[in-house]
């Protein structure tokens, strides 16, 4: 598990606006990072899951499987999403424009299960030595292609490239295409899957602040 790419993750959903904090819980409901601002109780937050994870195995017997929900919190909103065997918990304004919290917490939650699996297994100790054998002449097999990089990240580098071509302000031009589409473009990487409600609206928010399709 990595401390500060876990942090890198929240930093990006707190900084959505209305979103207040985040944190994210293993299965036991320990807290295994969170980001709140000095005047919010983290300890509120820390029992909200631990509540969840002792209660949340029941709630796909009564309405499925659950990919986010949220539920009001004091004065604010928790917009929670399962993450592996533990929870993502994203504390809200209670004013707060749940799709755009939806669908970065959709992007980061693949990338939360990767930094929290459990390593792999040491390798098996090496048999006794054996004579080595006559050795064979053989062709090199040639490695497979990397993988392409996914739709999202595609578009996101067309819009770069438009930004460069017209010579705009790169920080506001980023600014005004996130804050159109509702998700911030540094967000997604080569690793973000596809996803086709978050690519259409960061087309439609690149056509209006660009003035053409990426």
């Amino acid at each position: 598990m990595s401390a500060p790419a876990l942090d890198a993750l929240l930093g990006q959903l707190n900084a959505v606006p209305g979103v207040i904090g985040s944190l994210v819980s293993g299965d036991r409901g320990q807290v295994l990072a969170q980001a709140f601002p000095d005047q919010v109780d983290a300890a509120a937050p820390a029992r909200a899951a631990q509540v969840l994870a002792d209660h949340a195995a029941g709630l796909p017997a009564i309405g499925g499987p659950v990919a986010m929900f949220s539920m009001r919190f004091g004065a604010g909103r928790l917009m929670v999403r399962p993450v592996g065997a533990g929870h993502l918990l994203v504390l809200c304004a209670p004013t707060v424009n749940p799709q755009p919290v939806a669908l970065l917490a959709a992007a980061t939650a693949p990338k939360l299960e990767l930094l929290l699996a459990p390593p792999a297994p040491p390798p098996a100790p090496a048999p006794a030595a054996v004579p080595p054998p006559i050795p064979i002449a053989r062709v090199s097999a040639v490695p497979p292609p990397p993988p392409a990089p996914g739709r999202l990240w595609q578009l996101v580098q067309r819009i770069e490239a438009v930004i460069a071509r017209k010579k705009l302000d790169p920080f506001r031009t980023r600014g005004a295409i996130s804050l159109a589409a509702g998700v911030g473009l540094r967000a997604i990487d080569e690793d973000t899957p596809d996803d086709a409600a978050m690519q259409s609206k960061l087309e439609a928010a690149a056509l209006a602040v660009l003035g053409e399709k990426p």
